[in-house]
């Protein structure tokens, strides 16, 4: 995890000159090999958090099922090292073959069924955009922000705003199936092997790659109500207790707001302090007078300092909202921690803030990659699934997320700084929570003190037994080993 220093890492290739590169480009066409000194290797290969970049030898985008199914089945033959990129959020990255999966690009919507099937190379923006064109008067309960990876995205639980209404994406009633290569190249729909199925809903992947998601699809306003508030920094204590009010109070699951920092990075770009203000992005499904009245946020626009850039708009142009955070892909050395809680206080609030303020006042540095967030919903995100055996991921009882980040700008990142990092992440959540539990984290993040059997607890047996049949080499290194 850690770094030796702000320069790019370059790693040993024991295959650089072998027979096992060789035979891997061998088996792709062309048109599928993307060399280092291609014009697309960066956009292929660039992750997330930069120090998660392992430079690999040889990106492998296959454009059809049967070129996957043949490259995964040379790799287990292998020791290869090689990752599956869908593109998102995530860092996968290798020091040999990386498979770029961003091919696997299909839209098919069915008015009949009210599903969709949708190719999981895909970013969420990719889903938005074919929903609003091909399926309008439907959306489908993906990610709120659009450079999530459609299948990291929602094989790590997927929440949405959909989410205080119909679930994560992950659910059953949602996830309906996903069209699987495995590592000895059989291809399947996961409702084929329904152990399978229930691994891949929250389970932290990599069971096989998936290709393609089948997900449902509901009738849903064209039109909703969305936008930034924003407020001056003397405006917490009124927020602080402000949003843990209408938290209490509001039980409409078309209804949701995220409450965060603002100006993270901006001052880390320009080689300045930052000075971050506040705000609400709010959110309204029954469109903006309702959105504006006293059942809606006039709360959060009467209090003082308040200005308002909220409008009327569609689906997809609410997650479009938080496009512009894409440009630091690639360009700090972030990591991330989601944790459910069950309630959120005007005390929570002010904690999180004080761990923000706090780090980087210790280290100035890590402007560019710290930030807050508290996701206010409701509690069937979590909740519409009987049981904690009942997908993958078992389910935490809570309704709200805490979101925490910490990092650097990857050019001054040095070992020293990246470990601070790590140490104040690791620490927030213990310093904010009475109560924290890596139990308690969405499984997207998996840092080095996200411990993997506490994350998924008593389903992790059964995550290993499943994993062992399926990769009996576990080649697609996971969260957890067998």
């Amino acid at each position: 995890m850690g770094i030796s220093s702000h320069e790019p890492q370059h790693h040993s290739h024991p295959f650089d000159s072998g027979s096992k590169m060789e035979e891997t480009r061998a088996i792709l066409a062309r048109d599928e090999i993307i060399e280092r000194s291609s014009s697309d290797y960066d956009k292929e290969s660039k992750v997330w958090s930069a120090h998660k970049n392992k430079h690999p030898q040889l990106v492998a985008r296959p454009k059809s099922i049967e070129s996957l199914s043949r490259l995964l089945k040379l790799l287990n033959k292998t020791d290869i090292d090689f990752d599956v990129r869908c593109g998102g959020c995530g860092s996968a990255s290798a020091s040999g073959v990386l498979i770029s999966m961003s091919a696997f690009d299909g839209f098919e919507f069915s008015k009949e069924e009210e599903t969709v099937i949708i190719g999981a190379g895909q970013l969420w923006r990719h889903v938005d955009a074919k929903v609003e064109e091909f399926a309008p008067g439907y959306s489908v309960p993906g990610a709120r922000c659009p450079y999530v990876g459609v299948g990291g995205g929602t094989l790590q639980g997927g929440v949405s705003w959909m989410s205080s209404e119909f679930g994560l994406t992950s659910d059953p009633q949602n996830m309906l199936d996903a069209q699987v290569v495995k590592m000895n190249g059989d291809v399947l729909w996961a409702s084929q092997d329904p152990e399978l199925l229930w691994a891949l809903r929250g389970g932290g992947g990599r069971f096989g790659v998936v290709t393609a998601l089948k997900l449902k699809a509901y009738k849903y306003p064209k039109t909703v109500y969305s936008g930034m508030i924003l407020y001056p920094r003397e405006a917490l204590s009124a927020l602080a207790k402000a949003v843990p009010a209408f938290a209490d109070r509001n039980t409409d699951p078309k209804i949701a707001v995220h409450f965060y920092c603002l100006d993270m990075t901006q001052g880390a770009f320009v080689g300045k302090p930052s000075v971050p203000g506040l705000g609400l992005l709010v959110y309204d499904a029954h469109g903006e007078e309702h959105g504006r009245s006293e059942q809606g946020f006039k709360w959060a626009l009467d209090i003082p300092g308040a200005t308002d850039t909220t409008a009327a708009m569609s689906y997809r142009q609410v997650n479009a909202l938080s496009d512009s955070i894409e440009a630091i892909r690639g360009e700090t050395n972030q990591m991330m921690t989601g944790v459910v809680v069950p309630i959120v206080t005007e005390d929570l609030i002010l904690r999180t803030w004080k761990w923000f303020d706090e780090t980087l006042v210790w280290e100035p540095k890590l402007n560019a990659g710290t930030f807050v967030l508290i996701e206010i919903m409701q509690s069937n995100a979590f909740n519409t699934v009987k049981s904690r055996s009942a997908t993958g991921w078992p389910r935490p009882d809570g309704r709200h997320i805490l979101q925490l980040g910490c990092g650097a700008l990857n050019r001054e990142c040095t070992e020293e700084l990246h470990r601070k990092a790590i140490k104040a992440l690791a620490e927030g959540a213990e310093q904010i929570l009475d109560r924290y539990s890596v139990s308690d984290c969405l499984p997207r993040d998996f840092e080095e003190f996200h411990d993997p059997v506490e994350m998924f607890g008593e389903n992790v047996e059964k995550l290993r037994a499943i994993k062992k049949r399926v990769d009996p080499k576990n080649r697609l290194k996971g969260a957890y080993s067998i």
